[in-house]
């Protein structure tokens, strides 16, 4: 048991940095550059929206092989643009500007405390520009949700869709979070602590869009179940909550400080914490047979 437990965490350095774990990294804050239509931004991003509203618009830069349903020509019909390549490419790079920097803010200061004047001071735009693309700061931070969620819940959903063991995608969607942190520490700092704590979390778009993560981690579940690898016996959507609350909590312990990650290796601290939370999740924390 001790031998195949040596395997396992060599097989794990190199699974938890698996090409879809690498890409997930670069997922994350890639919605940044999107730019939505005319017609989203006039109206009022609160309420109950459709469940295509999460996924990115066809002008997504990433050059990833994951299909948008914005795509479908009967979901979006739009006249011919008439402006021009340069000037579309500007605008959507100061819009991603102004979410960067409002990232910075309200990770520094808290989006309570955060004034429209300190995001546009942050990315060196004139206040008054901030307004030609968002009406206040909670539609920022809505967006900031819409667009950083769809990039990482799509990757979710690809390695659940990947043809690898259950053990290799639970540790990949690890790593993938984990890492984050390392690579998107305010972002991850602001979902935590403003956004997953704020009451229009709870409202019915933002949930339908959080739901789909708890999704992909119940089919992961289910089909290890139907391949022999898990436990027929136990609830798939329950396990789900289990795996997700573990790494929430790892997440919100690093966030607030009250752990810290390896000063020696910064690199390797996210597929070592990966592998443990998974290890644990599969196996216990029982003394070894």
């Amino acid at each position: 048991m001790a031998a195949a437990g040596s395997a396992i965490a060599s097989d794990a350095s190199n699974a938890a940095m698996t090409s879809e774990t690498r890409m997930a990294f670069k997922h994350i804050g890639a919605g940044a550059g999107r730019q939505r239509s005319a017609r989203r931004a006039s109206r009022r991003v609160d309420g109950p929206r459709p469940d295509y509203l999460y996924c990115g618009p066809a002008e997504n830069p990433c050059r990833s092989r994951i299909r948008h349903p914005m795509l479908r020509a009967d979901l979006v019909k739009t006249e011919p643009s008439t402006v021009s390549p340069g000037a579309t490419r500007a605008r959507s790079a100061k819009r991603a500007r102004i979410l960067d920097a409002a990232i910075a803010v309200f990770a520094r200061t808290g989006y309570h405390d955060a004034r429209v004047s300190d995001i546009a001071r942050e990315a060196k735009i004139a206040y008054g520009l901030v307004y030609h693309y968002f009406r206040n700061k909670e539609e920022i931070l809505e967006t900031i949700f819409e667009e950083r969620w769809t990039g990482f819940v799509e990757t979710v959903e690809a390695i659940a869709d990947a043809p690898s063991r259950t053990e290799e995608k639970l540790e990949a969607i690890a790593a993938l979070i984990l890492g984050a942190y390392r690579l998107r520490r305010d972002w991850v700092k602001v979902f935590v602590l403003e956004i997953q704590r704020s009451s229009r979390f709870a409202e019915p778009g933002q949930l339908r869009a959080v739901g789909r993560f708890f999704q992909a981690v119940a089919k992961i579940l289910r089909a290890g179940q139907a391949r022999g690898e898990l436990r027929g016996d136990l609830d798939p959507e329950v396990a789900g909550y289990v795996f997700i609350g573990g790494l929430e909590i790892v997440i919100t312990a690093l966030v607030l400080g009250v752990i810290r990650e390896s000063d020696v290796e910064p690199e390797g601290y996210a597929p070592k914490v990966a592998r443990t939370v998974v290890e644990i999740f599969l196996r216990g924390i029982g003394e070894a047979a």
